[in-house]
């Protein structure tokens, strides 16, 4: 009895063995293609670039020659390379793969296959017993935002102490969605940058204003309100500059999409001759300083004529 269990264990261990060589011989007949590509993640660089590019490879393990059949696919990225590619045996061919995103695809990760599948070999159709080899890349699509400012008129002037107002459109195309605080910017065209606003400048808009971008876009229509100084001597000229809050000081007139602003001073009355300013009241009249003693002489004169008559007129 136990010499013919040492048999039959014997033989089990023989076919086993018959098998497993069966099995890795098969496989090394049996089509198939090694795919690899040199990077498993690529980053768009957004807005300067919307396509980047993998280079990827086929390698045929046997000594006949495969047909591949090669495939790309994802969601939102448009993908695109070789679809068949030759392959001797025993050499390995590479392909480019393209990969662009469009305006509409949304910051973050997104996922790209790229597949190889043996269609013949040797030129027999082997493409029904054959699997597919696939290949994983992961995109990276960045946050990007580009935006734009429309104030309808070139430039504004007021008079000192007078508001200046105004209304602007401001536009933006993002792939997030997200919403931004609009806000007013004062330069001076004499300075490379905004500082503290100068006194008797200040924003009294009744409304705040936000733009909302969803979808791709967003518009918004903004009021503005600017007080402007009742003091000045010599005209004020700047701009006004519209930008939302990713930047916290503007940049010089010449440098923004701006608006001009140009503040004159109040002109002078007549009850103003003579008074609270530099000059005497013979310069306001157009006289020179010489003619002051004959107009003295001329007005005593005419101040005693009158009280002489009236004083003969009580007389008679």
């Amino acid at each position: 009895m136990r010499r013919v269990d040492r048999m039959n264990m014997i033989a089990i261990m023989i076919a086993v063995s018959f098998s497993v060589s069966s099995i890795a011989s098969a496989q090394q007949f049996f089509p198939s293609i090694e795919l690899d590509c040199t990077y498993s993640e690529v980053e768009f660089e957004l807005p300067e670039s919307d396509i980047s590019t993998v280079q990827c490879s086929v390698e045929n393990p046997h000594s006949y020659s495969e047909k591949v059949e090669l495939g790309y696919g994802s969601e939102e990225i448009q993908v695109s390379g070789p679809t068949t590619i030759t392959v001797e045996g025993g050499e390995k061919e590479s392909f480019e793969v393209s990969m662009r995103v469009g305006s509409t695809v949304y910051f973050g990760n997104h996922e790209v296959n790229v597949s190889a599948h043996v269609s013949e070999a040797g030129g027999v159709p082997v493409g029904i017993i054959t699997g597919s080899e696939e290949f994983m890349i992961t995109a990276m699509v960045p946050e990007w935002i580009n935006c734009f400012v429309n104030y309808g008129i070139g430039s504004l002037t007021v008079d000192a102490g007078e508001d200046a107002s105004f209304s602007a459109s401001y536009s933006c195309e993002s792939n997030k969605n997200q919403s931004l605080d609009v806000e007013l910017h004062l330069v001076s065209n004499e300075a490379s940058q905004e500082s503290m606003w100068p006194s008797g400048f200040n924003d009294i808009s009744e409304q705040s204003c936000r733009v909302e971008i969803s979808g791709g876009d967003g518009v918004v229509n903004c009021q503005f309100l600017v007080t402007t100084p009742s003091n000045i001597e010599e005209a004020w000229e700047g701009c006004l500059v519209v930008l939302d809050e990713r930047t916290l000081s503007s940049m010089s007139c010449s440098e923004e999409d701006s608006l001009a602003l140009v503040v004159n001073p109040k002109e002078t009355g007549i009850g103003d001759i003579g008074l609270g300013g530099n000059g005497s009241v013979f310069e306001d009249l157009g006289l020179s300083d010489d003619s002051g003693p004959y107009m003295a002489g001329a007005g005593v004169a005419f101040v005693c004529a009158i009280t002489l008559g009236l004083y003969l007129r009580r007389r008679a």
